[in-house]
């Protein structure tokens, strides 16, 4: 480093005379080959950038130009036009020369053209005139208008086709109408005969006894219907009723006692012919006015159970029943809202006359009436009532179990049919009831005993009895039910549902 700094020989030192240098001089010091070699080069793009600058600096700024000078480059339009004009003038002679040309060739040629056509249609032709071969335009015309012609016919034909078949569619579419139309008198006939068969069944007079009857030969069988209700043997009673109308057909009370007996044997349509008959005789009769709404509304006859409420309206307040003018709508599933306002507006008027003294029987056919247009708590609080003035009524318990089976409370039902069944254990109707509540319950094994007793209780031909089906339901959704005993559910054999279910 020393010898980097000192001076050498008398000769001035290079550092110290470079740093002169470069302190005096504002020019820029221009490398050396080896300095230029130890230093970093310029990149490409910029020696390219500063190419292009000095090419730009050599360039001639632009200038004014001429318009003279440009439309002497341009082609002249004169000539243009002038070659255009003699094109069209050479082109047209020679069209014409050349459209001449090709008609008189084309002339020429049509004698050997007519000629060859005569000798291709020769075999084929007639001695008609109108085949004879087309030498002009009229005979083409000719041609062209037999052609139309027999288009036309052809035309016709396919309209005459189109009218066949859619004559064929218009007999075809009267004699489906009329098979139709036949179909619909002989499904409206059927409906008409099982309409008259419902009607003649429920009609009195049609009322068919049991046969072989022991109570026929009795002096009193009404006294001993009694004495059998008394002692629940609800199928005997039956029959010895039964023995009383056919002693006496005119004793209204005969009739209205073998009404109940059906009742609570769960035969609703053998009950309403009886309570029909009853009427018949008696038209004021309270009792078989309340069973004949009660069956009818088990039925589904709600118009014609309100009809008879009604009337019970009517007799209990001491005025005829049978100047109740409304009729219920035939085969109305929906229960007539005015009808119902009026009849219940007798009902009330009638309970706020007794005071804080309600009568049992007012506050029973009031449960009925609520029963109908399914107002459940009304029904249930009247029921109640007279329960409670008459406790040891198992028509009233049994009832009010239905009533809150009905409203959704299946458990208060069930106790009140255990309270029926109490007081009337041979209760056809409660033990069926009790069925349906357990079946609510999901209590299907528990459904089918009771069930199976209601049917054991029930007298007179079961194997026909709404019971069955019922049963047939529980068995089904009964879990690991045996085979037997669906089998003997079908077939409605009594002995051997017991022997499955024991």
């Amino acid at each position: 480093m020393k010898g980097v700094v000192e001076g050498q020989c008398g000769q001035q030192n290079a550092l110290v005379g470079l740093a002169n240098t470069f302190g005096t001089s504002n020019q820029r010091v221009a490398p050396s080959n080896a300095a230029a070699s130890l230093l970093p080069s310029s990149s490409m793009g910029e020696q390219m950038a500063n190419e292009f600058l000095r090419q730009q600096a050599r360039t001639m700024a632009p200038t004014s130009f001429s318009m003279k000078s440009m439309q002497n480059n341009l082609p002249q339009a004169s000539a243009s036009s002038s070659l255009a004009a003699n094109w069209t003038k050479e082109f047209q002679p020679r069209q014409n020369q050349l459209a001449s040309q090709w008609s008189q060739q084309y002339t020429s040629s049509a004698p050997s053209m007519e000629s060859a056509w005569r000798q291709v249609q020769a075999p084929s032709m007639t001695s008609t005139s109108s085949h004879q071969p087309i030498t002009d335009a009229g005979m083409w015309s000719s041609e062209y208008l037999d052609t139309v012609d027999t288009s036309l016919t052809k035309s016709s034909g396919t309209q005459n086709w189109a009218d066949d078949f859619m004559e064929q569619q218009d007999n075809y579419g009267m004699e489906n109408t009329w098979k139709d139309a036949q179909a619909f008198e002989q499904r409206w006939e059927e409906i008409k005969r099982d309409m008259e068969k419902d009607e003649s069944l429920q009609s009195p007079e049609n009322y068919v006894y049991q046969e072989a009857n022991p109570f026929t030969t009795m002096s009193d069988p009404l006294m001993e219907g009694d004495n059998l209700m008394r002692n629940g043997d609800i199928g005997n009673a039956m029959l010895a009723y039964e023995a009383a109308v056919q002693k006496d057909p005119q004793d209204a009370r005969a009739w209205c006692k073998l009404g109940l007996a059906h009742a609570e044997n769960e035969k609703d349509q053998l009950a309403m012919q009886a309570f029909q008959k009853c009427l018949q005789i008696d038209a004021g009769n309270k009792e078989a006015l309340l069973g004949l709404s009660v069956s009818q509304a088990n039925e589904g006859m709600e118009n014609e159970a309100l009809h008879q409420l009604d009337k019970w309206m009517s007799s209990y307040l001491g005025s005829n029943s049978t100047q109740v003018t409304t009729t219920p709508p035939l085969y109305s599933s929906f229960l007539d809202s005015d009808t119902f306002n009026r009849v219940e507006a007798r009902f009330l008027d009638a309970a706020r006359q007794q005071g804080a003294t309600p009568d049992p029987d007012l506050q029973n056919a009031l449960g009925v009436l609520y029963n109908l247009n399914r107002n459940f708590a009304r029904a249930v609080d009247s029921l109640k009532l007279a329960i409670s003035k008459n406790p040891t009524d198992a028509r009233l318990w049994n009832r009010l179990g239905a009533t809150l089976a009905n409203g959704d409370h299946t458990a208060e039902a069930i106790s009140a049919y255990r309270e029926a069944l109490k007081l009337y254990p041979t209760y056809v109707r409660a033990r069926y009831n009790l069925g349906i509540s357990c079946m609510q319950l999901s209590s299907y094994d528990e459904a089918l005993k009771h069930f199976l007793s209601a049917l054991e209780l029930q007298k007179g031909g079961n194997d026909a009895s709404g019971i069955w089906t019922t049963m047939r339901s529980a068995a089904i959704r009964t879990s690991n039910v045996p085979d037997n005993l669906l089998r003997a559910v079908e077939r409605r054999d009594l002995a051997a549902v017991k022997a499955s279910l024991v």
